[in-house]
């Protein structure tokens, strides 16, 4: 009641007046005259701008006929609405939305998994799977920056060839069994032992590893390695599960497919084909996780043959969230109701020159022609769709020894020519010949639609200026038998994944030039091995970036490659999926990295 008479007093002279017109107008002039005197009174109250008292408004609805009282009770209504929108808006914006736990999504893979497990995990969808179900001593943050796991810290010795690693303590199997450092010497034993034949067995050759106690566990190393850490990220396995299966037959137990680890989600429930083809997969929540544990309760992954089918699911609702998405493909997704997050791949793609297999490539002048002949800008945009950045060498953005000053060969056709002819070289018939020797590449990639596209168009830049090119386009399930390993090409176009550490000792050190090392090109300087070997063996980012720096200038002007493009991992997820803040990925399953902090529900608090 006060709340309209207060409105009544802050309304203008001549409104009041008015309401008070149309009051006198209608009222029953006999009940005015036996309540003379108490309408004088409340009505000069509400001329003078003054409250009347309890007594007189408990009299003023005696003083109004039926009309005056239906426009009191309207007014009072107003007062009310006006009242409960200014609490609910005062109420409102004092709070705040945080994830709440709820909620479950569906992502489309490809392939179908065959281990999730993750000493022989090699596919992307066994990757996958073992990320979310398994955990590593060392683990990643969103930058891609190694951080303790399982272990609750580390120790580096400081000759930096012992690791001790602390292990956190009261973590839980899946099973409910205890977490100890029996389950570490298993897992790294069995990587090591060739009878178990993992493919990760390479990267644990002359690590000697011990255990101290129930919760600490040393590493030895023959020499100091800068990126022993990451191998650590490798998952660990329950010895009681696994330590009485023969390491001959351990690739077919059921706990391949239906794993028990310490990871933030585990196994629920699978669904198999006629022919034993995995189609769905089930993660639940893990709610004994021993760090934060995820909002999101369930995950459901199904399985396609190829992306084409894949994306047609996205897009027609089968599934909330794809692996990857081909660039390709973009156009055929609802972008309404999708979030295409565009993430940082460690990864580079690069022309390799062979010059053990090749006369003509070991002349550094058709080398250079070559580089300068190629336009990356046009490759950046034909090709990625500009989901990417164009790149000079073989060191990404975020590693140490990263710099833009550095030579560069840009697109100048004219000038490739010029060095070519003042070389000797002239046109003949459109074709570049020297004491008739035809200037003639055989330019080697992948069965891959990127691939193909690049190589396609560096052959017209090529062609262009009168080098014949020959392409070569080799099946996928082919490449690395019939090519790479045998090192059975001229120039190959192919990308390489540089990993969570900016090792590049595997790719340009000398000993790297056959099967298995990676040094495609075949490449070897004194110098560039010194660097390598120098800058693995120290845990100093300023003296690795420094010495990764010099590498890199001298790598650059012998030219064994050219460095084109890296390209962006698409990841398309649903928009009710929060949280997603991944920047950088080594792997397609690091995009899983911070996924305890996605949400789908939300609750609402007051902002303190």
């Amino acid at each position: 009641m006060y709340s309209v008479i207060k409105f009544f007093l802050n309304l203008s002279q001549s409104a009041k007046n008015y309401i008070l017109f149309y009051l006198a107008k209608y009222r029953n002039e006999k009940k005015i005259s036996q309540q003379k005197d108490l309408d004088k009174k409340v009505l000069a109250a509400l001329n003078g701008k003054k409250l009347p008292n309890l007594k007189q408004l408990k009299r003023l609805p005696q003083t109004l006929n039926k009309h005056e009282k239906f426009i009191l009770k309207g007014l009072i209504l107003i007062a009310l609405v006006t009242g409960v929108f200014l609490f609910y808006n005062g109420y409102y914006k004092n709070l705040i939305s945080l994830p709440a736990t709820g909620g479950e999504f569906s992502e489309g893979l490809i392939g179908s998994p065959l281990y999730i497990n993750p000493i022989f995990a090699f596919n992307d969808a066994d990757k996958d799977l073992s990320s979310l179900i398994y955990s590593g001593l060392i683990g990643y943050n969103e930058k891609l920056e190694p951080i303790p796991d399982l272990a609750e810290r580390y120790e580096v010795s400081e000759d930096q060839k012992t690791y001790t690693f602390f292990l956190k303590r009261n973590i839980k199997w899946h099973d409910n069994k205890n977490f100890t450092a029996n389950d570490v010497l298993f897992t790294i034993s069995a990587i090591q032992n060739p009878n178990y034949k993992s493919p990760y067995s390479r990267s644990f050759t002359g690590v000697g590893v011990e255990q101290v106690d129930d919760y600490t566990v040393k590493f030895t190393l023959e020499q100091p390695y800068a990126g022993f850490l990451n191998i650590l990220s490798i998952g660990i396995l329950p010895k009681n599960i696994w330590e009485n299966t023969p390491a001959a037959n351990a690739k077919n137990v059921i706990y391949n497919q239906k794993p028990i680890g310490t990871g933030p989600y585990k196994f629920k429930s699978l669904v198999k084909d006629k022919s034993g083809q995995v189609k769905s997969y089930v993660l639940e929540k893990n709610k004994n996780y021993y760090a934060k544990i995820p909002y999101i309760n369930k995950i459901i992954f199904k399985f396609y043959p190829d992306y084409d089918s894949a994306t047609s699911a996205l897009a027609n609702k089968e599934v909330q969230n794809l692996s990857f998405l081909p660039k390709e493909n973009l156009a055929k997704i609802n972008k309404r109701d999708i979030n295409i997050h565009s993430i940082n791949l460690s990864q580079y793609t690069a022309l390799f020159f062979n010059t053990k297999n090749s006369e003509l490539l070991k002349d550094k002048i058709i080398r250079e022609a070559l580089a300068l002949a190629i336009d990356k800008n046009k490759l950046l945009e034909d090709v990625l769709s500009n989901q990417g950045k164009k790149i000079d060498g073989p060191i990404l953005a975020n590693f140490p020894g990263y710099s833009e000053d550095i030579k560069k060969y840009e697109y100048n056709p004219q000038k490739a020519l010029e060095i070519l002819t003042a070389d000797g070289w002239t046109i003949d018939n459109e074709k570049l010949k020297k004491k008739d020797v035809e200037l003639k590449i055989t330019l080697t990639t992948v069965e891959q639609n990127d691939n193909i596209k690049t190589a396609n168009l560096i052959k017209e830049f090529w062609d262009s200026i009168g080098i014949n090119v020959d392409l070569q386009i080799i099946a996928k399930d082919k490449i690395q038998s019939e090519i790479i390993m045998p090192r059975n090409y001229e120039v190959l176009l192919y990308g390489e994944i540089i990993g969570y550490d900016p090792d590049l000792f595997p790719f340009w050190h000398s000993s790297q030039r056959n099967d298995p090392g990676l040094n495609m090109s075949y490449y070897s300087n004194r110098k560039v091995d010194q660097l390598l070997e120098e800058a693995r063996q120290t845990n100093d980012l300023s003296q690795r970036a420094a010495k990764y720096q010099e590498f890199q200038n001298l790598l650059i002007d012998d030219l064994p490659a050219v460095f084109l493009y890296s390209q962006n991992y698409l990841y398309p997820a649903t928009k009710k999926i929060k949280g997603i803040n991944v920047q950088r990925i080594a792997s397609p399953s690091d995009r899983f990295i911070n996924i305890e902090n996605w949400y789908i529900k939300t609750k609402k608090q007051f902002f303190k």
